[in-house]
Protein backbone atom coordinates (compact mmCIF):
# COMPACT_ATOMS: atom_id res chain seq x y z
CA UNK A 1 0.00 0.00 0.00
CA UNK A 2 2.74 2.61 1.18
CA UNK A 3 4.53 1.58 -2.32
CA UNK A 4 1.41 1.95 -4.38
CA UNK A 5 0.79 5.55 -2.83
CA UNK A 6 4.12 6.60 -3.40
CA UNK A 7 4.13 5.42 -6.86
CA UNK A 8 1.07 7.43 -7.25
CA UNK A 9 2.54 10.91 -5.37
CA UNK A 10 5.36 10.70 -7.75
CA UNK A 11 3.36 10.75 -11.18
CA UNK A 12 1.85 13.68 -9.79
CA UNK A 13 4.33 15.49 -8.77
CA UNK A 14 6.14 14.92 -12.01
CA UNK A 15 2.45 15.55 -14.02
CA UNK A 16 2.49 19.03 -11.52
CA UNK A 17 5.96 19.96 -11.95
CA UNK A 18 6.05 19.76 -7.74
CA UNK A 19 9.06 18.81 -5.85
CA UNK A 20 8.89 17.40 -2.15
CA UNK A 21 9.00 20.63 -0.44
CA UNK A 22 5.89 22.12 -2.66
CA UNK A 23 3.90 19.10 -1.72
CA UNK A 24 4.97 19.38 1.90
CA UNK A 25 3.63 23.10 2.06
CA UNK A 26 0.90 21.71 0.53
CA UNK A 27 -0.02 19.16 2.85
CA UNK A 28 0.32 21.49 5.35
CA UNK A 29 -1.68 24.34 3.86
CA UNK A 30 -4.18 21.43 3.48
CA UNK A 31 -4.01 20.09 7.15
CA UNK A 32 -4.99 23.85 8.26
CA UNK A 33 -7.96 24.27 6.24
CA UNK A 34 -9.72 20.87 6.88
CA UNK A 35 -8.64 21.91 10.63
CA UNK A 36 -10.70 25.57 10.28
CA UNK A 37 -13.68 23.84 8.66
CA UNK A 38 -13.53 21.17 11.33
CA UNK A 39 -13.35 24.22 13.98
CA UNK A 40 -15.97 26.48 12.71
CA UNK A 41 -18.54 23.37 12.06
CA UNK A 42 -18.21 21.05 15.21
CA UNK A 43 -17.29 24.74 17.89
CA UNK A 44 -19.02 26.96 16.62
Amino acid sequence: MINWHRKILEKLMVKLNLDAYQVAWIAFFKGILISVILYLIFIK
